[in-house]
């Protein structure tokens, strides 16, 4: 998973990451 630097700067917490990585995987 590769996270551009604008949205990387986003992510400010494990939480935000965690609800970045969900909104961007495939949706099954």
């Amino acid at each position: 998973l590769e996270i551009p630097d604008e949205e990387a700067e986003k992510i400010t917490t494990v939480k935000d990451a965690i609800k970045y990585i969900q909104d961007h995987l495939p949706k099954s």
